[in-house]
């Protein structure tokens, strides 16, 4: 199954150091708290802070996965980053990581230590930093003394008071690629499963600046002449006004989503990128994986969108008789699938597979929300790190990773537990760093989501220092 073993070596994370408890939220949009937290997991809400965007935080988990595993820079060949957050439609933000990255190593490693290492961003959605880590570890493979980086940062912004707002969340997860991996060694075999759909996208919106100008106007009461307005868009002396094309494009972190119509597509493409990955090579899902790891837009997403998988694995595995004493005992033997799926779903038999083997990989989310490419990463760390504290032996185990990229694309892959996985992880206490955090107020939440807030809430390390504002800098973002 495992030729040369590649895979992840070394892991390390930033989170936003300012958080909003959720029941501030539920409270303010009055949304009954246990809807979002028995419901779906939650408790807090990680924020970037005034001075913070994805590459600060990319940045800074790189920072931290070199300086604890002691690598050297000049040894990493790549840093591929998995982002949907991207700050600049041509330059890559994994460029912006790379500068800042060796801006701070300088003093040790002398200057542009990263000179010889292939940067690049992966965008598709969540699943980004998953196709960084597929494409990081085939380059590997073509040479064993290589070394790669894969870091996946995101900011998950919905728009405020929408169905999607109590997800939110950011942060970023740095892995090292390399062979002979001291965590995680992968499986070459990856199912794969993709669909275009509009289930969830980022378009750049298009305004007639003829119309929001008159717009404006009639705001302040007045009404302006076709002539007027064509006269005062000649004239306007910003460059918003006086440019010579009527459309307005931007772009707004915010996506246009259709929540339930996206969990559908979630469920049907983690089911065919599994049968995708046993038509290449068949496996018992129950017998042979001891983990599973989900894409989690919410603590409680993996649960609730593999409960239909759960018991096809259950009777494939010759568990029948299980399930059916359950719905015997509730009167169900009869009813139709769906209600059999939704009756098993909150059984005692469903609850222990979760206990067993997806809620240390919950455990984080509902302290972050959703990271976007990073969530998938981080549920394998909150796994890695409760599984030492409890002192659970992973050595020689298999784990079953269910990818999910909006758009939409799946992929199902499979790493073996290497032995000395807690060795690597030993030095990561994240749950004393989550709990560390400053929570904000929701009038703080909605001034710094408006990006009305100006004075950073708490103290960060690398920073964005200010964006230009003219000529050839215009737009370019400055990094102390």
């Amino acid at each position: 199954m495992f030729e040369m073993k590649v895979g992840i070596d070394a892991i390390n994370y930033y989170v936003p150091k300012i958080y909003l408890p959720i029941e501030s939220l539920a409270n303010a949009r009055g949304i009954e708290y246990a809807k979002l937290n028995k419901g779906l997991g939650l408790e807090k809400m990680a924020l970037p802070d005034v001075n913070e965007d994805v590459a600060t935080m990319a940045a800074n988990a790189v920072l931290r996965l070199i300086a604890s595993s002691e690598i050297h820079p000049k040894s990493i060949g790549r840093i591929y980053l998995g982002t949907e957050s991207a700050l600049d439609a041509a330059k890559p933000t994994a460029s912006y990581v790379a500068g800042i990255v060796e801006g701070k190593l300088a003093s040790k490693f002398g200057e542009r230590a990263l000179k010889n290492c292939d940067v690049v961003d992966l965008t598709f959605a969540c699943i980004g930093a998953v196709d960084a880590l597929e494409n990081a570890m085939d380059w590997v493979r073509a040479d064993e003394n290589r070394q790669a980086i894969v870091v996946a940062a995101d900011l998950a912004k919905y728009d405020l008071a929408s169905t999607g707002e109590y997800t939110q969340g950011a942060g970023a997860v740095a892995v090292l690629v390399k062979a002979n991996p001291r965590i995680l060694a992968f499986n070459k075999t990856i199912g794969v499963a993709m669909m275009s759909v509009s289930d969830f996208y980022k378009p750049r919106r298009t305004y007639s600046k003829t119309e929001l100008l008159h717009s404006a106007a009639r705001l302040l009461g007045t009404d302006l002449s076709k002539e007027d307005g064509e006269q005062l868009l000649k004239s306007g002396e910003h460059a918003f006004w006086n440019a010579l094309s009527d459309e307005i494009e931007i772009h707004k972190d915010e996506p246009v989503f259709d929540g339930p119509y996206s969990n559908d597509c979630y469920q049907q493409r983690i089911t065919e990128a599994l049968e995708n990955f046993n038509e290449k090579e068949k496996i018992n899902v129950l017998v042979r994986w001891s983990k599973m790891i989900f894409h989690l837009p919410y603590a409680f997403q993996g649960r609730r969108m593999i409960t239909a998988n759960w018991v096809e694995w259950m009777r494939e595995s010759g568990r029948s008789n299980e399930l059916d004493a359950e719905l015997n005992a509730l009167g169900l033997s009869d009813a139709d699938d769906a209600t059999k799926v939704k009756a098993l779903a909150k059984s005692a038999l469903f609850k222990s597979f979760v206990d067993a083997q997806i809620a240390q990989g919950e455990l984080a989310s509902a302290q972050i929300g959703n990271m976007y490419t990073a969530s998938i990463f981080m549920s394998l760390l909150s796994m890695l790190v409760n599984a030492n504290t409890s002192d659970e032996d992973l050595a020689s185990k298999n784990i079953g990773f269910f990818a999910y990229g909006s758009g939409s694309k799946s992929k199902v892959l499979e790493a073996e537990v290497q032995a000395n996985w807690k060795t690597a992880i030993g030095k990561i206490d994240l749950f004393a760093d989550l709990a560390q955090r400053q929570p904000i107020s929701f009038e703080e939440y909605e001034a710094l989501h408006n990006k009305t807030l100006k004075t950073p809430l708490a103290n960060t390390g690398i920073q964005l220092e200010k964006v230009g504002e003219e000529g050839v800098t215009l737009g370019y973002r400055y990094y102390a």
